[in-house]
């Protein structure tokens, strides 16, 4: 498994780039940097991405910038072509977790023995939005991809990176 300058190499230099200048300019709000920082309890987290993705460039910036905040958080990311190949996991219940959901983004909680999927392809609010409103899935699929909901990624984020274990 990877840490996310390993994972930029997952891809080819335009892809890394894009991902890199995406993440850069990532801001927190202040309440957000503060709960983060504010985190004791050490929470494991496997994310499923590679940077050719654009939805896995946006959540991958905004989960990588909210680690960087508390040494508590330790994240590696893997690729699809890495996730079916079992001496990647450290139990088998990982693996089985990461090979029934194909989906990028996945965001795993593997945290002691589980592996749980915190979040997958879209964040819940988008899958929301595209529910209420079936008709608008592809402009709220291109603002999500251009940035236009950074703080509702934010947010979303947060909340799974602060509940409680």
């Amino acid at each position: 498994m990877a840490h996310f300058y390993e994972y930029l190499e997952f891809s080819n230099d335009e892809d890394r780039e894009n991902q890199l200048e995406v993440y850069v300019e990532v801001t927190l709000e202040p309440e957000t940097e503060d709960k983060l920082k504010a985190l004791s309890v050490q929470g494991d987290w496997l994310v499923m991405a590679e940077p050719h993705c654009p939805d896995c460039v946006e959540i991958v910036a905004y989960f990588q910038r909210m680690a960087k905040l508390n040494s508590n958080i330790k994240v590696e990311y893997i690729s699809c072509k890495e996730a079916q190949e079992a001496k990647q996991f450290k139990h088998d219940e990982q693996l089985q977790a990461v090979v029934s959901e194909p989906k990028i983004p996945t965001i795993f909680d593997v945290s002691g023995n589980k592996a749980e999927i915190a979040l997958s392809e879209f964040p819940q609010f988008l899958k929301d939005k595209i529910n209420a409103q079936p008709e608008k899935t592809d402009e709220f699929i291109a603002d999500f991809r251009m940035g236009k909901f950074g703080k509702e990624v934010e947010q979303e984020l947060l909340a799974v990176l602060t509940k409680v274990k």
